[in-house]
């Protein structure tokens, strides 16, 4: 489904109770509890509820996701010129990045922290969030006012550098060697990006009675970790 975000948790919950499973655009709500109950509900009439985080799909991602021994990431999303308040903005974009980063991470979350900043007439200027595990550290950056549409995340490892940029080029550089890598002219927006991947996901998920495509362990965190942000 696809909606606007106040409408997300009636629905997703008359769609639960009709026995109906559910594949929603991002965010699942922007209130904690809400999330955290539609879940839960979801769980008790054992049904899906997959938030639409398609970007663990991009298949660029996938391959950071897979890189061993990994130590610094950043998840950086900068827009041209913003003008959204700051809970519309870190529900509608920061929270894909939040959710990148988060999931790129091989380790358990040991500490978070954050900030966000605003302009004079109260719109979000940029959001930063820290996060470290025992052996690695994420900065997620959202710059609201940055000149330049752009989305880039990057991977440190012990061996190497790779980063992914608009979910479209990859560029890999160790000591000797640079390597950048794209998609085929004619693949499909919707491939590159990760929707198709995470569509296919869902319905094999549904026909076959297999695992969330999306943990919603993992989901339930993204939307905690925003809402802290807004918290703060």
């Amino acid at each position: 489904m696809h909606t606007p975000t106040d409408t997300h948790a009636a629905i997703i919950k008359q769609l639960l109770l009709a026995g109906i499973h559910v594949y929603v655009d991002k965010p699942v709500a922007t209130d904690l509890q809400v999330v955290q109950s539609l879940y839960d509900l979801a769980a008790a009439r054992h049904l899906l509820l997959t938030c639409g985080f398609n970007r663990r799909f991009a298949p660029f991602n996938q391959q950071l996701k897979a890189l061993p021994d990994k130590r610094m990431l950043v998840a950086e999303k900068v827009r041209e010129v913003g003008s959204q308040d700051p809970e519309t903005a870190v529900f509608d974009l920061m929270i894909h990045m939040v959710d990148t980063g988060l999931f790129l991470l091989d380790e358990p979350l040991e500490h978070t922290s954050g900030r966000l900043t605003t302009t004079a007439t109260g719109a979000l200027a940029q959001g930063y969030l820290t996060v470290q595990t025992a052996h690695e550290q994420l900065e997620v950056i959202t710059n609201m006012y940055g000149g330049v549409n752009l989305e880039q995340v990057t991977v440190q490892t012990t061996g190497q550098r790779a980063s992914v940029t608009d979910l479209s080029t990859k560029t890999v550089m160790t000591t000797a060697t640079t390597t950048t890598t794209a998609f085929p002219d004619w693949t499909p927006t919707l491939e590159k990006r990760g929707f198709a991947p995470l569509i296919r996901a869902f319905l094999t998920a549904v026909t076959t009675h297999g695992p969330n495509p999306v943990d919603p362990t993992g989901a339930i965190t993204s939307h905690a970790v925003c809402r802290h942000l807004l918290s703060d």
